[in-house]
C-alpha cells in the first residue's frame, strides 16, 4: 500500500471557525523517497541544493534514466523544479508516452507542478519520468528533478509578490530593486534581479515593525512562500482578518522559496492572508527580516494547460512562451488585434488563468458565443498565473469560452494577452 509522507511531523494544528489550520509543510503528498517510487540507474537521491518538498529531491542528467510512481487514483501531478539548468523529460503513463516536458525556466522555481495527468480510471497506474539528455537551447544543463507527486492531482497556482492581488504598506522593499528589460517575446519588465534564487527572480523584504503584506485569493489552501535564515525574524499571520499564529523564521541554514506557513481546509471562496513584521527575532537570529516571495494557492477544478487539445487557437498566437513563471512553465500569447482562442469544456464553471503586467492588453470575453465583458490585463507589475476571469453556476453540459485580443491600455507598453491555462469546475 502506498504510504503518504508529510513534509513535517511538527505540524501545529488548531481549530478556528470550523477550519483546520495546519502550519508549514503539513500537506500530504508522495515524496520521492516513498517506497511507491522506483528508480533505474542514473539517479542521485537525497539532493538538498534546493528547498525541496520533504527536504530532498532525486536528480539525473543520464539519458534514459527513469523514475516510476505506482499509484491508485484518477489523477496525478509530478512535482519538480524548473531552473536555467534543467532539461527535457519524457512522461509515460502505464507505458504509453504522454508528453515531453521542457523544464527550462529563466528563474528558479522549486516544488512546482511539472505535469499532471487527469481523467484517469480510478485504478492502479504507473507514471514514469524519463531523462532525455536533451535541453532547451537556452538551458545550461539537461538536469531533471523529481521532488514529489500529488495523488490525486492538486490544482495549484503560484502567484508572485508582484501580483495585482498583493497589497502592502510602507516598510517593504524589493530584493534587489534592479529593474531591467529582458529580450523576450513579450519584451516585458522583470520583477527584478537578486543574488538569491527567489521565485520569479525577486521578493519583498522588510525589517519594519508593523509592515504588512495582504494577499487576496480564492481557494481551499494557501502556502506563503518566503525564506528562513540566520537573519530572519518573527511574523504575525492573519487570515480573513483573524490572527492565526506567529511564525519564527530563524534557521541556522538559509532556505529560499520555503513554504513558511500553510493553511488548508478553507471554504472555496474569497479570503485574505496578511503577513506582518513584528520587529522581533529569535535570540539566535541576527536580524528581524521578513521575506514575502510568492503564494501557492490551491483551487477547485481541473487544470487544462494552454497546450490542451480542447483549446482552438486562431491565427497569430505564439505558443511555448517561457519568459515568466507560468503554469507548468509556458503559455500561449498574442498581441494581434482580433486574434482569438476558444476552449470547449464540460462543467459548471471555468477560470481563465492568464497574466497581468505592464505589457499586457485588453481582452474581449465570450461565453457560449455571447459577449461577457472586456477585461484590461494591464498592471504596473508582473502577475503571471493570475486568474483574469472566472464564471460559475453554469448549466451542467458543454460550453465554450473565447478570449479575443482587442486593444491596450494607454499606459501599457503593448497589447499582449496570455493564455496560461483554464481551470474547469465539474
Amino acid at each position: 500500500m502506498m504510504k503518504i509522507a508529510k513534509r513535517s511531523a511538527a505540524a501545529l494544528i488548531s481549530t478556528f471557525l470550523g477550519l483546520a489550520w495546519i502550519s508549514p509543510q503539513a500537506l500530504a503528498r508522495v515524496e520521492e523517497t516513498n517506497a511507491s517510487v522506483s528508480y533505474s540507474v542514473g539517479w542521485t537521491q537525497g539532493d538538498t541544493s534546493g528547498t525541496w518538498s520533504g527536504g530532498s529531491a532525486a536528480v539525473s542528467t543520464t539519458p534514459g534514466a527513469q523514475a516510476t510512481l505506482t499509484f491508485t487514483g484518477p489523477s496525478v501531478s509530478w512535482i519538480g523544479g524548473r531552473t536555467p539548468r534543467t532539461g527535457i523529460a519524457r512522461v509515460f503513463l502505464d507505458g504509453s508516452l504522454l508528453a515531453e516536458v521542457d523544464t527550462y525556466s529563466k528563474t528558479e522555481e522549486v516544488r512546482v507542478p511539472m505535469f499532471e495527468a487527469t481523467g484517469l480510471a480510478d485504478a492502479s497506474h504507473a507514471l514514469t519520468i524519463e531523462v532525455t539528455g536533451r535541453q532547451n537551447a537556452l538551458a545550461t544543463s539537461n538536469l531533471v528533478v523529481v521532488d514529489a507527486f500529488d495523488v490525486p492531482a492538486a490544482t495549484i497556482s503560484r502567484l508572485q509578490e508582484t501580483d495585482p492581488s498583493v497589497t502592502y504598506t510602507a516598510g517593504w522593499v524589493q530584493d534587489n530593486p534592479v529593474v531591467t528589460l529582458i529580450p523576450s517575446v513579450t519584451h516585458g519588465i522583470t520583477q527584478g534581479s537578486s543574488l538569491r534564487s527567489w521565485s520569479a527572480g525577486a521578493a519583498l523584504v522588510s525589517t519594519t515593525p508593523g509592515a504588512q503584506v495582504t494577499f487576496a485569493f480564492t481557494g481551499t489552501a494557501i502556502d506563503w512562500i518566503g525564506a528562513r535564515g540566520n537573519q530572519s525574524g518573527i511574523a504575525r499571520v492573519s487570515l480573513d482578518g483573524v490572527f492565526v499564529t506567529e511564525v519564527d523564521l530563524y534557521s541556522s541554514t538559509e532556505q529560499i522559496q520555503a513554504a513558511v506557513f500553510t493553511a488548508t481546509g478553507l471554504a472555496d471562496t474569497s479570503h485574505s492572508l496578511t503577513i506582518e513584521g513584528t520587529g522581533r527575532q529569535n535570540a539566535a537570529s541576527q536580524n528581524a527580516l521578513i521575506v514575502v516571495d510568492a503564494f501557492d494557492v490551491t483551487t477547485s477544478g481541473t487544470r487544462h494547460q494552454d497546450t490542451d487539445p480542447a483549446i482552438a487557437y486562431g491565427a497569430n498566437w505564439i505558443q511555448g512562451n517561457r519568459d515568466k513563471a507560468y503554469s507548468e512553465g509556458a503559455s500561449a500569447e498574442s498581441h494581434t488585434f482580433g486574434a482569438q482562442a476558444t476552449i470547449t469544456f464540460t462543467g459548471t464553471g471555468i477560470s481563465w488563468i492568464g497574466a497581468r503586467g505592464p505589457q499586457c492588453g485588453i481582452a474581449r470575453i465570450f461565453l457560449d458565443g455571447a459577449f461577457v465583458e472586456d477585461f484590461d490585463t494591464y498592471f504596473r507589475t508582473e502577475g503571471p498565473q493570475h486568474t483574469d476571469f472566472k464564471v460559475g453556476g453554469l448549466a451542467a453540459g458543454t460550453h465554450t469560452l473565447s478570449i479575443q485580443v482587442i486593444g491596450k491600455n494607454p499606459l501599457s507598453t503593448d497589447a499582449w494577452i496570455l493564455i496560461d491555462a483554464f481551470d474547469v469546475t465539474p
